[in-house]
């Protein structure tokens, strides 16, 4: 197939473009500058200039492609949300209109925590409530926007990626607490820091890019995560290992003083969505390293190294 992805010199989009290219299939993507140009050449893969806004850019590379995976998003924080809505809208109508009635696939990106925690601490599922107190919540406006495209003739499917989507030393969040903890010289949670989360590896993320182009129908949603089972205290602690520090529990106001409202918001937010669906009408087997595992001794250790040397000469 030839395939096009937008976000594709991101941290995840680099591991989707390539996996796609070990598939054997030709990869272009999307590109804002020549350091990300270099990145994908070293991939394989054949960058396209433009950004989220180059529309005419967006409808023409998603006219020549068999398959779009739509991975770039704007994590600017201090943007009015209103206006990454309407950025996100206008590029996901760019990229359907050349498809529409031809049965290709767009996959959007969506997050598992668009749905409120299950109230007696189960699994959620793609079909569950949509939350009306996560701070991200009205990313669902992307996503809903997206798989109205169906009724269009795209075969678009939305994949909803867990708050912490990790490995390869990379990610948002997880390098974020480390740093947290690192500058607080400890590693904290609030109260007994039972909260749970969903998390994946990134490889393990873009293998299911890849099958949900390959086989999801239009309209359908699927939650990517490996797992549903790890506690705030247990990631407290294996960034406490890794960074060797203490690890102590504290209050939400403490937490929030020290990381922000927003980080706070976001992490204390539990998340425990199923990936039965991705598992069973999509094949996908998620096979990577555990999360607490990689921070503790795995591909975090570099990150970890730099923390710790830096915390020694303060």
């Amino acid at each position: 197939m030839r395939v096009f992805v937008t976000g594709a010199t991101g941290y995840i989009g680099r591991v989707v473009t390539e996996r796609a290219l070990a598939a054997g299939h030709e990869v272009r993507g999307l590109s804002r500058n020549e350091e990300g140009d270099e990145r994908l050449r070293a991939l394989g893969a054949t960058p396209v200039r433009g950004e989220l806004s180059s529309l005419d850019v967006l409808r023409k590379e998603s006219a020549e492609a068999d398959a779009v995976l739509h991975l770039a998003y704007i994590h600017d924080w201090t943007m009015d949300y209103n206006d990454v809505l309407r950025a996100d809208a206008a590029a996901v109508d760019a990229l359907g209109e050349p498809l529409y009635g031809t049965g290709k696939a767009l996959v959007v990106t969506s997050g598992t925590a668009v749905v409120d925690p299950d109230p007696a601490g189960g699994e959620t599922t793609e079909e569950s409530p949509i939350s009306t107190t996560f701070v991200l919540k009205d990313r669902i406006r992307s996503e809903q926007h997206a798989l109205r495209l169906s009724e269009k003739g795209v075969r678009v499917s939305a994949l909803r990626l867990p708050p912490y989507v990790y490995g390869r030393g990379g990610s948002y969040f997880v390098p974020m607490l480390m740093e947290a903890a690192a500058k607080a010289r400890e590693a904290l949670y609030v109260g007994e820091g039972g909260l749970r989360t969903s998390d994946v590896h990134v490889d393990d993320a873009a293998d299911l890019y890849l099958l949900a182009a390959e086989k999801a129908k239009a309209g359908e949603v699927f939650n990517g995560t490996g797992s549903t089972s790890v506690t705030l205290k247990q990631l407290a602690e294996a960034i406490g290992d890794a960074l060797q520090l203490p690890v102590r529990s504290t209050s939400r106001e403490e937490i929030e003083a020290k990381w922000g409202k927003f980080l706070t918001a976001f992490v204390q937010f539990e998340n425990r969505a199923s990936n039965r669906n991705a598992v069973e009408q999509l094949g996908w087997r998620p096979k990577a390293v555990d999360m607490l595992t990689d921070i503790r001794s795995g591909s975090y250790q570099a990150i970890a190294e730099k923390l710790r040397a830096e915390t020694a000469v303060r």
